[in-house]
Formats: structure tokens, sequence, C-alpha cells
């Protein structure tokens, strides 16, 4: 009997626990509500398969802002994923998450890292993607990083090459960076 009451309580402050994280998620969903990934284009309209490969999605988060995810379909879960870069931009296809397409026009710059919110590698073990998400006016355009863990080192760079290549001139390309942080 005098474990009841002590038993009881933390019972209910981790269902407690619980329900605030489903409703923090929940509300971070309705803030990016007004932001969108472009739609998958049409196989003849993508282009020329440039490079594929296959490693870890970990995470999209708002640049400059490395604890901030990104919750919309096919960025908000880390997961297996393959990254193909087409001739008319990047497609992310995490297992059991719908596909995202990052149009050629919306690709500010890729490089490597070393961390971001859920994930700590060794210098450079990340590839990181900059780019736009779309957004419904009057919602200004937000600028993300997408990171994935590529197991192989030369996939890696091919796959930093590819999307170098699709990089606009006027892109903000950057050099290598520890983190996230702009």
């Amino acid at each position: 009997m005098d474990r009841i009451l002590p038993g009881s309580i933390i019972i209910i402050g981790v269902i407690g626990l619980l329900v605030l994280m489903v409703l923090g998620w929940r509300a971070r969903g309705r803030r990016q509500s007004a932001l969108s990934t472009a739609a998958v284009p049409a196989d003849e309209l993508l282009g020329e398969l440039r490079v594929a490969v296959t490693g870890l999605y970990v995470s999209t988060t708002t640049a400059g802002a490395p604890l901030d995810r990104v919750t919309l379909p096919g960025l908000g879960f880390r997961g297996r994923a393959s990254v193909s870069v087409f001739d008319a931009g990047v497609l992310i296809a995490v297992t059991g998450e719908p596909q995202v397409f990052v149009g050629a026009d919306r690709i500010r710059s890729v490089g490597t890292s070393t961390w971001t919110i859920d994930r700590v590698v060794e210098e450079g073990g990340l590839v990181r993607l900059d780019w736009t998400l779309e957004s419904e006016a009057p919602t200004p355009a937000a600028d993300v990083e997408s990171f994935f863990r590529i197991e192989n080192p030369d996939q890696s760079s091919r796959l930093i090459e590819a999307i170098e290549a699709l990089v606009p001139s006027d892109g903000l390309s950057t050099p290598d960076q520890e983190g996230s942080l702009a």
C-alpha cells in the first residue's frame, strides 16, 4: 500500500509529459503549416539521374536555428533514406515518409557538418544541404538545412559534387561548417 501513491504520481507524471510532448509537436506543425515542399515532378521532368546514394536522413532544421526541427511531411522524422540528384533538383525519399523534392533553384549550398539537432559525428561526417522551403503568402519562405549521414565517404563526395553542380551561380555557397550554425 505504501507504494501505490508514489507509483500513481509517477505514472500520472509520465502521462502528463507524453501529453505535453504531443501538444508541442502539434503546435510546431501548426506554426510551420504555411511552409510546404515542392510537389515531386513526373519522372520525365526530373531529367537525368546524376547520382543516387542511400544512408540515414538525420533532420531538417531552420537555418541558423539548429534546434528548430522542421516537421513537414517527409522531413519530420529520422530514418533510412535515398538521396537522388537529378538535373531538376534533389529527391529525398525517407523510408515510410512522402518523398520531398528540392528544385535546383531552391538549393543555396551544400557542404559537410559535424553535428545537428540529434546527431554528433566525426568531422565532416554529415552532408548538409542548404535550401529554401516554399511558403504561402504572406509567410516568407524559410531557409533550412537538411542533414544526411552517408556511410561511404566516396558516396558523400559524389553526392556533394553532384549537388554543387546544381547550385545557382549566385548561390550562397559556404565552406564546410562545424555545425549547422551559419
